[in-house]
């Protein structure tokens, strides 16, 4: 994710301090184009503050309910974070994925001072997405690879940190590293293909 600046955009600036309820729902192509409309302007860097994102994010989200959005599964994806707070990004890519009909969850992965991580992971999932905002949670997500690495997943990396510092990703080879957050869509949708296609 790149930067974000302090200006601000009438669209979003409007949506700070509003109360949706006497507003008409958003249908799901108006919640389709407002989530792309935001991705495009988030990841240019230059037009977006962190109070637009904030506001954007909790317009999206009161709107998915009403949205009739037609999931292709019921079976979630985890979005995955090491921090008790929840990362923009990690807000965002599960709102992009539901607009596609794509389930999720947010799983915050906490290690203890032992070292031990409080999560267990159901063999039913095939595919973990990781958001890496900052540099601190590189040693844990080090750490939760070894752990699970006997498990047949494809694991998904983004994040801050793999933007600025591209070399990064030399560390997890075997990891797959989207272009950008629209890019993590396709490759779903690619690893659920040839998942099916295996079973036939």
């Amino acid at each position: 994710m790149p930067a974000m600046c302090k200006n601000s955009l009438p669209i979003y600036s409007n949506l700070l301090e509003a109360d949706y309820a006497p507003m008409p729902p958003l249908s799901w192509d108006e919640l389709r184009s407002f989530a792309y409309q935001t991705v495009e302007n988030w990841e240019r860097g230059n037009c977006l503050s962190a109070a637009d994102l904030t506001a954007a994010l909790n317009f999206m989200k009161y709107n998915i309910p009403s949205a009739d959005i037609k999931y292709v599964s019921n079976r979630e994806i985890p979005i995955c974070y090491f921090s008790h707070v929840v990362p923009k990004s990690a807000d965002m890519l599960q709102i992009l994925l539901a607009v596609e009909g794509i389930k999720s969850c947010q799983m915050p992965i906490v290690q203890a001072s032992d070292g031990y991580f409080d999560l267990e992971l159901d063999d039913n999932h095939k595919i973990l997405i990781f958001t890496i905002p900052q540099y601190n949670h590189l040693n844990s997500f080090k750490e939760f690879l070894k752990i699970i690495q006997a498990k047949k997943l494809n694991i998904l990396v983004g994040g801050n940190v793999f933007y600025l510092k591209p070399s990064l990703k030399l560390d997890f080879s075997n990891c797959i590293f989207p272009n950008n957050i629209k890019d993590i869509l396709p490759l779903i949708n690619k690893i659920n293909s040839s998942a099916s296609e295996e079973k036939v």
